[in-house]
């Protein structure tokens, strides 16, 4: 990714994702979000883990799951197969709290291609 691509960070209390976007040309498959950065468990000793959840337009919320206590790096690209040119991606950062607790999830970010 060149110097020049748009900064990446969402965060919630104990974990982050820091990285970077670009959105890749039609010509090039698949044609998508490119994300590249760290997905970070920012809380070692909090027995939780973290995951990206990642929302293409059309289709349900996927999960990219992190290792507790590390930090894993993201090189995804985010597409919709059933089109030439994927238009919109939601994504957020969250810590797996459990089945007795909500997850505690950053912000939705929609990404918009241009």
């Amino acid at each position: 990714m060149a110097d020049a691509a748009p900064k990446l960070i969402l965060t919630t209390p104990g974990a982050a994702l820091v990285g970077t976007y670009k959105w890749q040309p039609t010509t090039k498959v698949p044609s998508g979000l490119h994300v590249k950065g760290e997905l970070r468990d920012e809380a070692d000793n909090d027995g939780h883990n973290v995951y990206l959840r990642s929302k293409v337009e059309g289709y349900p919320w996927g999960e990219l799951k992190g290792v507790q206590r590390e930090d894993i790096k993201i090189d995804k690209v985010f597409y919709d197969g059933a089109v030439l040119k994927t238009k919109e991606v939601r994504l957020q950062v969250c810590l797996d709290r459990g089945s007795l607790r909500p997850d505690s999830c950053s912000p939705e970010r929609l990404i918009s291609r241009r």
